[in-house]
């Protein structure tokens, strides 16, 4: 799958769209913070300059056309909250892309990331056209799985050492979403 240029999805509240430099200050405000990084597998950004370069570096993916990670914004105020994507999909050997998704703890619990990932989900069976939607969670991350859930995701199982966080090797739920799973979409893609 090949994009001609990068995806920029709306919702009611929100726009995901790609992030540049200038949106590093708040990147960092966000991931500075401990709770948001716990469950990434990174440690809490100490200056600007990483978040600038975690931008670069979410660019040049999808300039290799690997992946594609958003800026989640809000419309009502442009303020940068998170971020979400497709860390990579196949199309050669199946039809399938693994999200991810963080948001800044002030926006915790408020709905944000459901609506974010909902967004993500319908571009990848509507847009993308692939069939397997996955996600992968730290096996105590409880809001992330709930919310998973919610989405209809089901739980795949436990891929045993499948993540390196720290410098440690960490257990993760997979779970997946596959488009018969939301068959009044299937309508729509088949347009």
């Amino acid at each position: 799958m090949t994009f001609s240029e990068f995806p920029d999805l709306e919702t009611e509240r929100l726009q995901l769209r790609r992030m540049t430099l200038d949106d590093a200050a708040s990147l960092f405000d966000i991931l500075a913070n401990s709770d948001v990084t716990r469950d990434m597998g990174i440690e809490p950004f100490v200056n600007v300059g990483q978040a600038e370069g975690l931008i670069r570096f979410m660019n040049d993916l999808f300039e290799q056309n690997i992946a594609f990670r958003c800026g989640i914004f809000r419309k009502d105020n442009n303020a940068l909250m998170g971020t979400c994507g497709y860390n990579g999909w196949e199309t050669n050997r199946g039809s399938r892309g693994e999200i991810a998704y963080d948001l800044g703890k002030a926006y915790w619990r408020r709905g944000y990331a459901t609506e974010a990932v909902e967004a993500l989900i319908k571009f990848g069976f509507e847009t993308m056209r692939i069939y397997r939607i996955e996600a992968f969670t730290n096996l105590d991350a409880t809001p992330s799985i709930r919310l998973l859930r919610k989405l209809g995701f089901q739980e795949d199982g436990i891929l045993r050492g499948y993540a390196n966080f720290h410098g440690e090797f960490w257990d993760q739920r997979c779970f997946s979403l596959i488009r018969k799973d939301r068959s009044f979409k299937i309508k729509e893609c088949q347009r």
